[in-house]
């Protein structure tokens, strides 16, 4: 076993860590790696910790009349909460016509509104097509303002244009304003690494906000249509991914609560981010037989967890390898002093585990824990 300090693990919170490291507060991380069986002689685990101490959005319920929206369509609740925020609208006829394409001056407007930020209507247009008395004027100028669109070499905008598939993904992530992540390996093969769109594209990807085709492509040059658009917006807001654990997951993190409570400890919730994180990391070693914290992009826990948006403190990982059941990875776990003191940590409340399973059955599982 060894151990590496890490004074400040994720980047976001550099500066409350430093702020408490000079109010003497003891707050270094610690990040181990317990020595592991080699993958393929049988089973092997991995931990880490850090010693990190450390917040939704809400719509009232309201109903939309669309003829051409139905409840069970994938843009549903997406078109229902932006259009009870405002942000998007339909026809006189009824319609919300989600197949259709979208314009650049259009998405400007459904971002703005969504975000809610304050308008912007500056005296002097930053574009020469997109004057004061343009519909999209105001919506423009604050997108471009807050760092979210920008315009052509000859100083158009051209908001009339269609937003593609790649575009809309740039604008999202940028309004989010997440860290951009750039991976060795591409996830789509249409979106090779150092592409023009590539680490938004992969950003947007690990955070569950975009999905490809079945055909393991994005199509980043397609025009993205108003249900389309509809859907990956409100994702991004809210977070809101049609989550769903897998059989493997759930029964881990039951495992791990069931034990948790026999000694008198809360039970941890299920975080979507954290699971995530997880999932990226087994699915990242599982396929390569590798039983380690470090990614193959080089990404530490803390850096995973990070960029999946965790807004809480990331605070251990625990990592099974070739393990068949659930049952198994915990139980060998509880049995490890370093992964057990992860695993039973009593200021930890969330927790997210993903498996990734080899067409032996055997898999490789991952939790990542925090508190908020």
């Amino acid at each position: 076993m060894h151990f590496d300090v890490i004074t400040c693990p994720m980047r976001s919170l550099r500066k409350a860590c430093c702020m408490m490291l000079i109010a003497a507060v003891v707050i270094s991380g610690v990040y181990s790696e317990a020595a592991v069986a080699a993958a393929g002689n049988g089973p092997g685990s991995t931990s880490a910790t850090t010693n990190e101490s450390g917040q939704s959005e809400g719509l009232t319920s309201c109903e939309i009349n669309f003829v051409d929206v139905r409840n069970t369509d994938y843009f549903y609740e997406a078109v229902r909460y932006l259009s009870c925020r405002g942000a998007i609208s339909g026809y006189a006829d009824g319609t919300f016509r989600p197949g259709n394409n979208t314009t650049r001056g259009q998405l400007s407007k459904i971002v703005v509104l969504a975000k809610g930020w304050p308008l912007v209507n500056p005296p002097v247009p930053s574009f020469s097509d997109v004057r004061q008395d343009n519909p999209f004027y105001v919506y423009v100028e604050t997108a471009r303002a807050r760092g979210v669109i920008s315009g052509y070499a000859d100083g158009t905008f051209r908001p009339g244009a269609e937003i593609t598939r790649g575009q809309l993904t740039k604008a999202v992530v940028l309004a989010q304003a997440w860290p951009l992540i750039n991976p060795p390996t591409a996830t789509f093969r249409d979106v090779p690494v150092g592409s023009a769109f590539y680490v938004y594209i992969e950003t947007a990807a690990a955070r569950h906000v975009i999905s490809g085709y079945s055909d393991n492509t994005f199509r980043p040059g397609n025009p993205a249509t108003r249900g389309q658009i509809s859907k990956i917006v409100y994702t991004a807001i809210t977070g809101d991914s049609g989550f769903r654990l897998t059989p493997h997951e759930q029964q881990t993190v039951d495992e791990i609560n069931r034990r948790r409570a026999a000694m008198g400890l809360p039970t941890l919730r299920i975080d979507i981010a954290l699971t995530y994180a997880a999932r990226r990391h087994s699915n990242d070693i599982g396929p390569l037989g590798l039983c380690q914290h470090n990614g193959t992009d080089g990404s530490s826990p803390w850096d995973r967890i990070e960029q999946a948006g965790y807004e809480g403190f990331g605070r251990g990982e625990v990592v099974a390898c070739n393990f068949d059941t659930a049952q198994s990875a915990v139980a060998a776990w509880w049995d490890s002093p370093g992964h057990y003191a992860v695993l039973t940590d009593p200021s930890v409340n969330d927790i997210g585990c993903g498996w990734w399973i080899g067409s032996n059955g055997y898999g490789w599982v991952t939790c990542d824990t925090g508190s908020r």
